[in-house]
């Protein structure tokens, strides 16, 4: 599947998480990241969309020379906090003369419906 379609699928799960930082070279962190994460586990990336496909959900990446938006999802708290660690163990790590730090805003659906 392309990357475009991926993203455009836009996956529903019932723990989402979304974080955006302004002011920052968002596409080059999408390929870093997406790239890392290639090589283990499904990842694909442009240069303004990115996914990655973790074993308890996803995190889909848009960005630009300006910004980088994350928006990740799983069935359970626990595995959107996995990922949403693993992510930002990650970011700072290929951020690391940057000052940015992602600030995560949840969004819960646990009514079963998607």
């Amino acid at each position: 599947m392309s990357v475009i379609s991926q993203l455009e699928s836009e996956k529903i799960s019932p723990f989402i998480a979304l974080s955006q930082i302004d002011n920052f070279d968002g596409s080059r962190m999408v390929n870093r990241l997406c790239k890392h994460f290639s090589h283990k586990i499904d990842a694909g990336w442009n240069d303004t969309q990115g996914y990655i496909e973790f074993a308890m959900g996803f995190c889909d990446m848009t960005a630009s020379n300006d910004f980088i938006r994350m928006r990740c999802g799983a069935n359970t708290k626990a595995e959107l906090d996995e990922i949403r660690d693993c992510i930002d163990a990650h970011f700072n790590r290929f951020s690391k003369h940057s000052n940015n730090i992602l600030h995560w805003r949840y969004l819960f659906n646990t009514s079963g419906g998607a």
